[in-house]
């Protein structure tokens, strides 16, 4: 058995083995989180309504949305493969029909309407979207800060609508916890891991759990060839009570453990893992796998990138940087750094209007999508003057940096476009409303 000091070597070269790679998921399980055109949208302040909040609150409502990111309703008198809004109903709900190549895939299924019309139902529940909603994250045609809009239809109008009876807002976040319909033992459960894209199997300490393609008899808790204890990894163990419970079932290992698995995969935890969220252990070996319930869609020619003391971050398929333009308030109260500007997709949007024009070309390059992409999970496209696509993450544009040479470059990171007003009592106009004096900084597209 090794020391405590030469398996904390071990785990720490597994982190920084980590850091360089992108976290592998337990595939033989894991399902497509969204199909084709249906999207995510922040609800609330963080969805960036009242520009003049920082909006750092956690992002703990998060609706499912269409390809255009209006908000998804259900009606509780539907019924699966059924829709009992009819006639001059579907005037104010519209159903949710598929975009061109959207398939099933589990969990959302596709039902003909007794007018031939295709629905999407999630869960078993038909989908629609509200006549009066015009833009990301609003519910009934309402964001959460619209008096302050002075730029959209719903300037003065309530903060907050009472939806009819019976109508519901489809949500894959609430209260900060999944919606999926996950059965497992007490304690254990789901969460959304922006790190692993996705949605994960955690323990009752909220850690992240791994499954193991191999014999757990033969995993190296004994230090032999592969040392699976010795590079952190320890068995999920069942208490000595604990009985199955749907996928979930209890192996008796040799060395008198009793340990979880869940869909015929042993489950383990990562001592690298410091804190809840932490997925250090998804490139330890081949055969640990991080317990990846649902992920979320990644373009092809996008993937993650590591950057020490910033994180996970996105890359282009060569490792270049990926870059957003944000909204930056110049002012006393604000204390934030660059980076730490949260993403708030109405600014997304609202910096999208304004573009960016033939100087800001020269240094900061689109980076574009297939001509056939379609939005779908994080990931949305917008069309350029020319008709061709540039990816978008979280509704902001995505660019890439002509300063930056090699992979791993950051050189466009806080990169400021400072638009100050020499009277204090004036806002700057930016093409949108921003309060304070502001302008755009230039940020690397984090998770």
């Amino acid at each position: 058995m090794l020391s405590l000091g030469s398996r904390l070597l071990f785990a720490a070269a597994a982190m920084a083995l980590a850091a360089t790679s992108p976290v592998r998921a337990a595939d033989d399980f894991t399902v497509d989180a969204m199909p084709l055109g249906i999207t995510m949208q922040f609800l609330g302040a963080p969805q960036g309504y009242g520009m003049q909040r920082i909006s750092l609150g956690a992002r703990n409502e998060i609706a499912f949305t269409n390809h255009k990111g209006l908000t998804l309703y259900t009606y509780d008198k539907d019924s699966p493969g059924k829709s009992a809004c009819t006639g001059e109903c579907t005037k104010s709900w519209i159903p949710l029909s598929p975009i061109a190549g959207a398939k099933p895939v589990p969990n959302w299924t596709i039902f003909t309407r007794e007018d031939g019309v295709k629905q999407w139902q999630h869960y078993d529940k038909p989908l629609y979207t509200y006549v009066g909603d015009k833009d990301g994250g609003e519910i009934l045609g309402l964001g959460d800060d619209p008096e302050l809009d002075k730029k959209g239809a719903n300037a003065g109008k309530a903060l907050t609508a009472k939806l009819p009876e019976g109508w519901h807002v489809e949500k894959s976040l609430t209260g900060g916890q999944p919606t999926a319909k996950f059965t497992a033992p007490q304690g254990f459960g789901l969460r959304e891991i922006t790190d692993a894209n996705g949605l994960v199997i955690t323990n009752p300490d909220q850690q992240v759990l791994y499954t193991y393609d191999g014999d757990v008899n033969k995993d190296g808790r004994a230090c032999g060839t592969v040392w699976a204890k010795c590079l952190g990894f320890n068995p999920v163990e069942a208490p000595i009570l604990a009985q199955p419970v749907g996928d979930w079932t209890i192996i008796e290992r040799r060395d008198g453990i009793r340990q979880w698995r869940y869909k015929n995969k042993p489950l383990y935890t990562f001592e690298g893992d410091r804190i809840g969220g932490d997925v250090h252990g998804g490139e330890v070996d081949k055969r640990w796998r991080l317990a990846l319930f649902a992920s979320y869609f990644l373009p092809a020619n996008i993937k993650f990138g590591e950057d020490p003391g910033r994180g996970r971050i996105l890359v282009t398929d060569k490792g270049m940087t990926l870059y957003r333009r944000d909204h930056k308030a110049f002012n006393n109260a604000s204390s934030q750094f660059a980076h730490d500007i949260p993403y708030r997709p109405r600014v997304g949007r609202l910096i999208r209007e304004v573009a960016c024009d033939a100087k800001c070309l020269e240094t900061w390059k689109p980076y574009l999508a297939p001509a056939n992409a379609q939005p779908r999970g994080y990931f949305g496209v917008h069309t350029l003057p020319d008709g061709s696509k540039q990816w978008t993450y979280k509704d902001f544009a995505l660019y890439t940096f002509v300063g930056d040479k090699k992979p791993g470059d950051m050189t466009g990171d806080a990169t400021f476009d400072e638009r100050l007003s020499d009277d204090p009592d004036t806002n700057n106009d930016l093409g949108f409303p921003a309060l304070y004096k502001a302008g755009f900084v230039w940020v690397f597209a984090s998770l």
